[in-house]
């Protein structure tokens, strides 16, 4: 029997029934045609994938994953509807934060292979409509780095002010901040007889972007991954350029978060150098992008990243949506309401998993709606307005490890120190085979448990799977027109439960989207509609509840379509 095609959703072969979305072959022969708009950039409606290269495919068997890895599941990645894949540091590196403390920014490190890897990887990405982002260190660079070598030599040396020194004697730091991991921001180098500044690990020297000189060369580094075939950059600390010159004392160092301190966080000069990278990065055809790893307070904050005159992060990640750590329908509806009306009409960045943070299917599930929860927020994510950006697994439903499991992994070559991150850093789960399919060999991290029934293969296979879930938003943010450039309309829901938001086209048809934050079934009753409610037409749901209505199951999704009502 045919199934009846929700209006707007029936894209490819995904239809709507009683049993919910039916998914295409994971493996389509071709992608999806995305809606014409060519006035506008690749970025303004993409889908970015954050990709750990040390945990997503092993090519050789050393346990490590690697450029070769990636490129043997792009035709996988190409299935997700990706525009383009985030990788995380692959640069040389004594690895003090697994590659985020960088010794050369134009080396790749041999454990992920080499740059003829690099070109083929973006060679083949291309080939499937994928681009390349590369994660660049801007705020500091490794203690091994040359140039820090050769700045803690002396005072008078070409880099002596590269870095941020500061007078003092041994026994007393220039003031009493504190570094985001802990400790003072200040070691002592007895051989220049200065304090240098860290606000991450003392083996994390900060940079001095005040130098024309490291400016320079790191506006080189810039090029030179353009030149060879990156789409832009994810920047990775950019609120910490610069420190407050008067270099005063922290009056309540223990209060308040040490990344959002007055005296370290978005000052002025912060601005102008993004001014300047931006001019370099535009410079370059295919619109390349900056994604800037961006944290602030509040939405005014976030605007002012993107600049004055909108010449700065083309793409700041949006930590406000980012670092919701429970299921709150108001929370949701204030933090997606002000990032689609105080934005000017600048583009989102939406996400809630990533290396630095727990994963979503562990910070939000209760242990029995995981996958229902998941799914929801997979809608989140996916069908509010602007850039959606996953971690890789998420769309299986990988979740944190726990601490047994981590302990496995001995201290060593391949995991130099404890990081409690490593939680949401484990092997990505392509089969239930012998070490998920990720290695041959001895992972780095062990794989995390539950992998046998969570795991590329059998998703894959399951078209009411979390996985044909994302591939299904995906197919909707490409080819539909409310939800890729639908207006974004704030409801009530008329129950606190129930967080909903509308997508409108210009003709005043459109799309409900309803999540239900609660283990027990609810009622929406939309308003805040301009002028007469629209009249709803058919619903898809996550559970795959069927009919038409506003009842939603525990933890449900549902996306009901409207037209304007004669």
């Amino acid at each position: 029997m045919r199934k009846r095609a929700i209006m707007g959703l029936s894209i490819a072969a995904a239809m709507v029934s009683n049993a919910g979305i039916a998914q295409a072959p994971a493996r389509p022969t071709a992608p999806q045609a995305a809606i014409s708009t060519a006035s506008e950039p690749w970025w303004k409606h993409a889908v970015i994938y954050e990709i750990y290269p040390r945990s997503f495919q092993d090519s050789n068997g050393d346990g490590i994953g690697d450029l070769r890895g990636i490129t043997s599941r792009l035709d996988y990645l190409k299935s997700l509807g990706l525009d383009a894949i985030w990788i995380t540091p692959f640069f040389k590196s004594p690895n003090a934060d697994f590659g985020y403390d960088v010794s050369d920014y134009t080396a790749i490190d041999p454990q992920y292979g080499t740059m003829a890897d690099w070109d083929t990887l973006v060679a083949e990405a291309r080939k499937r409509g994928i681009r390349v982002l590369v994660d660049l260190v801007v705020n500091h660079s490794s203690a091994e780095h040359p140039w820090f070598k050769e700045s803690r030599s002396s005072r008078t040396n070409a880099k002596a002010d590269w870095y941020v020194w500061r007078d003092g004697t041994p026994d007393t730091p220039p003031t009493n901040w504190k570094s985001i991991f802990g400790g003072p921001t200040w070691t002592w180098d007895p051989a220049r007889k200065q304090w240098y500044y860290h606000i991450f690990l003392p083996e994390q020297p900060d940079l001095n972007w005040a130098n024309p000189g490291l400016k320079k060369a790191m506006f080189d580094v810039v090029r030179f991954w353009l030149d060879h075939g990156a789409s832009g950059f994810r920047l990775d600390a950019t609120p910490y350029l610069f420190e407050d010159s008067n270099w005063p004392q922290d009056p309540n160092p223990d209060d308040g978060p040490v990344w959002l301190k007055p005296y370290n966080a978005q000052l002025p000069g912060t601005n102008q150098v993004l001014r300047e990278m931006r001019k370099v990065v535009d410079s370059y055809p295919g619109d390349p992008i900056l994604l800037g790893e961006s944290s602030t307070r509040s939405i005014e904050q976030l605007r002012a990243v993107y600049g004055k005159n909108k010449d700065e992060i083309h793409l700041p990640m949006n930590f406000l949506v980012g670092n919701i750590s429970k299921l709150d329908a108001a929370e949701f509806k204030r933090r997606y309401d002000e990032a689609a009306t105080k934005l000017d009409g600048l583009t989102p960045v939406e996400f809630f998993s990533n290396h630095d943070q727990s994963r979503q299917w562990s910070e939000f599930g209760d242990g029995v709606h995981n996958d229902r929860i998941a799914k929801m927020s997979a809608a989140l994510t996916m069908l509010n307005p602007g850039v959606a950006l996953l971690y890789y697994g998420e769309e299986i439903g990988m979740g944190d490890a726990d601490k047994a499991t981590l302990a496995q992994a001995p201290i060593g070559p391949k995991r130099p120190r404890t990081d409690e991150r490593d939680r949401a850093r484990t092997p990505m789960q392509w089969s239930g085979a012998p070490r998920a399919g990720f290695t041959t060999g001895t992972p780095w991290l062990p794989v995390a448990q539950g992998y046998q029934q969570r795991n590329v293969a059998i998703e894959d296979a399951d078209p009411n799977s979390l996985l044909n879930w994302y591939r299904s938003l995906a197919r909707l943010r490409r080819t539909d027109p409310t939800f890729r450039t639908g207006h974004y309309v704030p409801l009530e829901s008329g129950d606190p439960a129930i967080f909903a938001f509308a997508r409108v086209n210009p003709d005043g048809s459109g799309a409900v989207v309803l999540a239900n934050i609660s283990a027990v079934p609810h009622q929406a009753k939309p308003t805040g509609w301009t002028g007469a409610p629209p009249r709803f037409d058919s619903r898809v749901c996550a559970s795959g509840a069927g009919g038409d209505g506003m009842s939603l199951a525990p933890y449900d999704t549902c996306i009901v379509r409207f037209r304007v009502a004669r």
